[in-house]
């Protein structure tokens, strides 16, 4: 088939090569016949002016033998036979007497005849592609027949056998070439792949089972593991303590992760050889996040299972050391009973991720037994945060208002402004139940917003109504991660009017010691406007009083924990005289928090505190009962005197 359409093809290629020269030689002769008809108007114009039809027939006899004519401007003949012309095919040129033209010559064409090179072109043509195809013909079969031999040998050969491929037969030299590098490639592949198999199971990092490794491993022990003899998952992570950051606990380095890992790996072979079990009765292995996992395999009894943990701990308690240095080892960890906590490897995953998290948001190490509780805290988590999105979304949070009260006058001097949650039926939820969500899921920068737009909305109100009071709103350290805090406080007062010396930030001290570069970025310029800056819960976690002097503040409050034992213990008495000092020498105004009893009023008021916020005056109320109480302020004379 293939020889048949190259034949075919062959001959196309022969006939389009003579009819292209064929074309070529016509259109040589045209323009031959185009430059004697031009050449001849021209000598004739001169003897039709003179009106010498003997000339005219003279001249056209000599050149124009293949027949011609001359006709005058009308059409008339006036030299030759123009029928004759007509049937053998003519042009018309026009004879000129300069630009005027005065006769037209028709010429006939003259007949196309093929020269002798051209007619034999067709043949030489195709006996020159044929004898081509052929030898093109040949070498193909030959190469195909050598190709398919290589090929099948190739097919054939197996790189596990140290044996050579067959070389008779194979004639060419490239092909001989070829099978050497086949040969080669082959075996480099067949050994590389064997080792990317083996990587595909072991960490890099530890040379340990990896993950992916670990899922296989435990898809065979849930088919075979069962109630009266189950195995145990455990899953534990290792973390140190840094002094650099605060006392808190960060990921290992590298190289104390793989000395633990080291250790690890010794741990488990002597506990075998203790227990008397074989090798593959448990199986360790590397974890991404750094993490590790151990497969116990027919666990035995809870007892046992707990005697394995405490061996454990005491192997992480001595400290690792790597590259001269000692780290302090925190372990985390859960424990999962097969089948007893999860027919699948997901869910075994899931449980025991939701185990470590719910250890570490406790603030405890060591380890803990799956419990089905931490199931139904994440589905009313997710409930929580549905509905908590939702709320968002609906604009659903509202400010209560605390009164702040002179401790000198009596009178109502400004309000603290507290996030609550209005569900559908008009019942509000404390901020103990959402903040927290709120802060981990990012949601609180849209409740800050609500409750800062909302409460300047109601304060300008109270301006308007003679009561001028100044608002403090909470702002949280979430809030100081996005670059638009400014621009929403800022807008939150120009829609509602409200004098920025009227507003008041309060931050907490962690916050203004983690982030004082990023505060000052963001508070400095508001303050410039006149908004206020307070401290709040200053003492209460690292008191760090550089951070007074970092930041400018303007209040200073008091935490209710140091309020809470005034004035009957006196050394809460000492701590609380103690920060008025402090704060009256930096001139900051001082807010009491937590104020319960006429007693403690009395006791700040007589140390020099400037205003006073607890239950003594009012719980958090809403914006229409707080206007009540602006209107009644000689109720605060009354309730301070009680």
């Amino acid at each position: 088939m293939l020889c048949v359409c190259t034949f075919l093809g062959a001959c196309l290629l022969g006939l389009s090569l003579w009819l292209l020269a064929l074309l070529g030689e016509s259109q040589q002769q045209n323009r031959a016949f185009n430059t004697l008809g031009e050449q001849l108007a021209n000598q004739l114009s001169q003897d039709v002016l003179l009106s010498d039809t003997q000339a005219v027939e003279n001249t056209l006899s000599h050149l124009a033998p293949g027949g011609a004519a001359v006709l005058a401007v009308d059409n008339s003949v006036l030299v030759g036979d123009i029928s004759r012309v007509d049937e053998i095919g003519s042009r018309d040129f026009p004879v000129k007497s300069g630009d005027r033209k005065i006769a037209t010559l028709v010429l006939a064409r003259p007949r196309y005849t093929a020269s002798s090179s051209l007619r034999f072109m067709p043949l030489i043509a195709f006996l020159l592609i044929s004898g081509l195809v052929y030898l093109v013909w040949m070498g193909s079969v030959l190469a195909s027949n050598y190709v398919e031999r290589v090929s099948k040998m190739v097919g054939d050969f197996n790189p596990t056998q140290r044996n050579h491929l067959p070389r008779k037969g194979i004639a060419f030299a490239e092909f001989r070439k070829l099978h050497i590098a086949t040969l080669r490639t082959t075996r480099r592949i067949s050994r590389e792949v064997a080792v990317l198999r083996s990587r595909t199971l072991v960490d890099e990092r530890t040379g340990l089972l990896n993950d992916k490794a670990l899922e296989t491993k435990l898809n065979k022990v849930l088919e075979t593991t069962t109630y009266d003899d189950p195995s145990a998952l455990i899953t534990f992570e290792l973390s140190m303590l840094s002094d650099h950051l605060e006392r808190q606990y960060v990921t290992l380095p590298e190289r104390a992760f793989k000395e633990a890992a080291s250790r690890m790996k010794v741990f488990v072979q002597r506990s075998l050889e203790k227990r008397g079990l074989a090798s593959d009765s448990w199986q360790l292995a590397s974890l991404p996040g750094d993490l590790f996992a151990l497969v116990v395999m027919s666990e035995g009894a809870k007892d046992e299972l707990s005697a394995i943990i405490r061996d454990l701990q005491m192997e992480l308690h001595q400290p690792l050391r790597a590259d001269g240095q000692s780290f302090t080892v925190r372990i985390v960890g859960s424990i999962i009973r097969l089948p007893e906590d999860g027919d699948s490897v997901q869910q075994l995953n899931q449980r025991s991720r939701a185990t470590i998290t719910d250890l570490k948001a406790q603030g405890k190490s060591g380890f803990a037994f799956y419990s089905p509780r931490l199931e139904r805290q994440r589905d009313a988590r997710i409930k929580l945060e549905s509905e908590l999105r939702e709320a968002v979304e609906n604009d659903r949070f509202v400010p209560l208002y605390q009164p702040k009260v002179n401790l000198v006058t009596g009178e109502i001097c400004g309000a603290e402004a507290l996030a609550r949650w209005q569900l559908e039926n008009g019942r509000l939820v404390a901020p103990s139940v959402f903040i927290e969500l709120a802060e981990q899921t990012g949601m609180i920068n849209s409740i800050g917003e609500q409750i800062m737009r909302k409460s300047c909305l109601e304060a300008a109100q109270w301006t308007q109504h003679g009561h001028r009071v100044n608002l403090a709103v909470n702002v949280s350290p979430r809030q100081f991660e996005q670059d638009q805090l400014s621009h929403m406080i800022l807008e939150s007062l120009a829609r509602s009017g409200l004098p920025p010396r009227q507003l008041e930030i309060e931050i907490t001290e962690s916050l203004a010691i983690k982030q004082h570069d990023n505060v000052r970025s963001v508070l400095n310029p508001l303050k410039k406007m006149g908004i206020k800056l307070a401290v709040d819960d200053f003492g209460t976690g690292h008191s760090n009083l550089a951070v007074l002097t970092k930041i400018d503040f303007d209040v200073f409050k008091i935490d209710r924990q140091f309020v809470t034992g005034t004035p009957m213990d006196p050394q809460a008495n000492a701590i609380v005289e103690m920060i008025l000092s402090m704060a009256n020498t930096l001139k900051m105004q001082i807010v009491g928090e937590g104020i319960e009893t006429p007693e403690q009023a009395e006791f700040l008021k007589q140390r020099g505190c400037h205003v006073a916020q607890g239950f003594l005056y009012s719980q958090p109320v809403t914006a229409t009962a707080f206007r009540k109480m602006l209107q009644e302020q000689p109720f605060m004379h009354k309730r301070m005197s009680a």
